[in-house]
């Protein structure tokens, strides 16, 4: 009850303030007409407890991830009603997910400063190549080890994936996340489930994060020398390559609110 009264305060406070003639034109890091009451909008990425504290995935292997690299590209928080509102944070942005410890706060990319008050829970952002250094080529990159069957396997799974992500309703979770009050600030978060690719034991069968994903045994498939390195380009002919990339499209959420994936760049090669 507290914390629905503080959001219908705050969101009182944000509507009032509208009405009262703040800005309805978009906001890209630049000055305001309106220059009392603006804000700040922090960006940051979560892998979760999935990615930090590691899990064991649907064949029954203990995955634990070094580095897990995504290049997240021009987040963009708006409003979904109204004026159409947006703030973009311009660029890309290569980033580690699986950076701090297990109970390390969400990662800041950036922030975007003088943005008119306003509700911005929901986000549009892209998952793109990284464009130079190491890794040129790759949207993601999966750098760790799984552990079963008494061993351990080193590995380095890269994928060039293209694609767009839409969190239309905003974020869903225990927080409030996007509602921006005058002259205050608020945090917009990307969150990313990989368990999505590798499934969860604890998950029955049945289920569709089952059901949906490869798991660490198709990875195993290109297993050299007792490590696993391979790209999306090598994984291509693969049985099981379709449900690996039906699993990627489904990566982008905001909280565990779902994203729509639009402009995948191997659309045109899996079939449904």
């Amino acid at each position: 009850m507290k914390r629905l009264t503080s959001f219908l305060i705050m969101l009182l406070a944000v509507v009032s303030f509208s009405h009262a003639g703040g800005s309805g034109e978009r906001a890209e890091g630049s000055k305001s007409e309106t220059p009392t009451g603006l804000g700040k909008i922090v960006f940051t990425a979560n892998g979760e407890d999935f990615v930090r504290k590691g899990f064991i995935d649907k064949n029954g292997w203990h995955i634990s991830f070094d580095k897990l690299f995504v290049n997240i590209v021009n987040p963009t928080a708006y409003i979904p009603v109204e004026d159409g509102r947006e703030v973009v944070l311009e660029g890309s942005y290569w980033t580690d997910l699986a950076a701090g410890g297990p109970d390390a706060e969400p990662i800041v990319l950036g922030e975007v400063h003088d943005v008119p008050p306003g509700n911005y829970q929901s986000l549009r952002f892209g998952i793109g190549r990284k464009e130079s250094g190491e890794y040129e080529g790759y949207s993601i990159v999966m750098v760790g080890e799984a552990s079963g069957e008494g061993r351990v396997v080193p590995f380095v799974i890269k994928v060039d994936e293209e694609m767009d992500f839409d969190g239309k309703e905003g974020y869903v979770g225990e927080e409030l996340k996007g509602l921006l009050p005058p002259g205050g600030g608020t945090e917009v978060e990307m969150t990313f489930h990989f368990d999505h690719l590798f499934g969860d034991i604890e998950a029955p069968p049945d289920d569709h994060i089952n059901t949906g994903s490869v798991g660490f045994d198709f990875f195993r498939k290109f297993e050299k020398n007792g490590r696993v390195d391979v790209s999306q380009q090598e994984m291509k002919r693969a049985e099981g390559y379709a449900t690996l990339i039906r699993a990627v499209w489904t990566l982008g959420h905001l909280g565990e609110g779902h994203c729509e994936c639009t402009n995948q760049s191997s659309a045109g090669e899996i079939e449904g």
